[in-house]
């Protein structure tokens, strides 16, 4: 009996405990809201384009050793319009000034062979009578080995702290080499030395360099003929250059730079002495160089001597565009004076930078030159005339071609 009614009791609170589980939400009762959706972040603020500042011009390289690529061709073409107006009649001409291809072959890793040709005008200044007829012919300007060899390297190991160079055949000279590495308006004119003073671009020579962390020694032995001639006497002519950075930053480079040649040219041994002095200011803006150069014996008389000074400066006043101005002048002993001061402005396209320097560019130019002469500097008759302004339109273009 007891167990029948402990078993009812259970049912019944069983029972008791399913309705109250299944008992439904009244209808008036509201469900509970559900949770709000947190807020979307808020995007971060646009911040404005970045002002793109035009590309400085690189600083170059202290000294830049010889290219280390496998192959590598560099063509360099400057071609002008001119309008002359001189004494009597003006006188209008398309001309080519210069025109070089010039290729590189690695030999090892520390030796290279270089030729290089150009494209020049085969009658003098004024003249009519050219090579076989030619207005312009192609010679050979530079064929040499070159070799290097690093012996102590920079503290960072980023570049030789001393190297020996050395190279043979027809060498590019040290000074002319020199100058035109830091000088930008070769397009305008020549540099001083090889235009006024008939300074030979290349010989046959030997060479020797010692760079030594901010100096760098050059002596060169040749003929001292230049491409024109072959040895016309016993006699060598050795040209000594003593380079020195003595301000190098990342804005700004300082390179002053002394020379000494000693020789002689010609049958009849015409002394061909040389004392001079350059410098060249870098910055990513602006360019400044000079030169000053005392001569005992110019061309072919001995018995001339005379002081070259030259100053130009290259700066950019925009993106791409230039303004330029140079002066030289030659004053003989005696009386007698050459000059030629202009000024520029050019227009770059096209530029390409490599190995921390300047490689390759286009550009047009807009000169205007004033050349005077007077006394022992006038020209012969039937060349240009002694006084004279020039107006040049310019293109001037170096292409450059590596194969690593």
């Amino acid at each position: 009996m007891n167990r029948v009614l402990v078993a009812t009791v259970a049912l019944v609170l069983a029972g008791v405990g399913q309705a109250h589980a299944e008992e439904p939400v009244p209808p008036d009762a509201e469900p509970a809201p559900a949770p709000e959706p947190p807020p979307p972040p808020e995007p971060p603020a646009r911040m404005p384009a970045p002002i793109i500042a035009p590309a400085p011009e690189p600083v170059p390289p202290r000294f830049a050793p010889w290219p280390t690529s496998r192959l590598a061709f560099e063509l360099e073409l400057y071609s002008q319009a001119r309008w002359t107006n001189r004494a009597g009649e003006d006188l209008s001409e398309l001309r080519l000034d210069r025109g070089e291809l010039g290729s590189r072959v690695e030999l090892g890793t520390n030796a290279a062979a270089e030729l290089r040709i150009e494209a020049i005008r085969s009658a003098v200044e004024g003249g009519s009578l050219g090579v076989d007829g030619d207005s312009t012919i192609v010679r050979l300007r530079t064929a040499q080995v070159l070799g290097t060899y690093a012996l102590r390297r920079t503290a960072d190991h980023r570049e030789p702290f001393v190297r020996l160079d050395g190279a043979m055949g027809f060498v590019p000279d040290p000074w002319i080499q020199l100058l035109e590495d830091g000088y930008s308006l070769k397009p305008l004119s020549r540099t001083a030395s090889e235009r006024l003073l008939g300074w030979p671009t290349s010989d046959l020579s030997a060479l020797a360099r010692a760079t030594i962390g901010p100096a760098r020694l050059s002596v060169a032995v040749g003929n001292g003929e230049g491409v024109r001639f072959p040895e016309r006497n016993t006699g060598k002519t050795t040209t000594a250059v003593l380079e020195i950075v003595p301000l190098r930053t990342r804005e700004l480079q300082l390179t002053v730079a002394a020379t000494f040649r000693d020789g002689s040219i010609g049958v009849a041994s015409i002394r061909d002495r040389r004392v001079g002095a350059a410098a060249t200011l870098v910055t990513p803006v602006i360019r400044f160089g000079g030169e000053a150069v005392r001569a005992w014996g110019i061309g072919d008389r001995a018995e001339a001597e005379g002081l070259a000074v030259a100053g130009w400066a290259d700066g950019r006043v925009v993106e791409r565009v230039f303004v330029a101005a140079r002066g030289a002048t030659l004053g003989f002993e005696g009386g007698g004076r050459t000059s030629t001061f202009g000024g520029a402005i050019a227009v770059e396209p096209w530029r390409e930078h490599r190995d921390g320097r300047s490689r390759g560019r286009l550009r047009l130019w807009l000169a205007v030159d004033r050349v005077t002469s007077s006394g022992a500097a006038m020209p012969l008759p039937g060349a240009d005339a002694g006084d004279a302004t020039l107006v040049m339109l310019i293109a001037s273009a170096i292409a450059p071609f590596t194969v690593n």
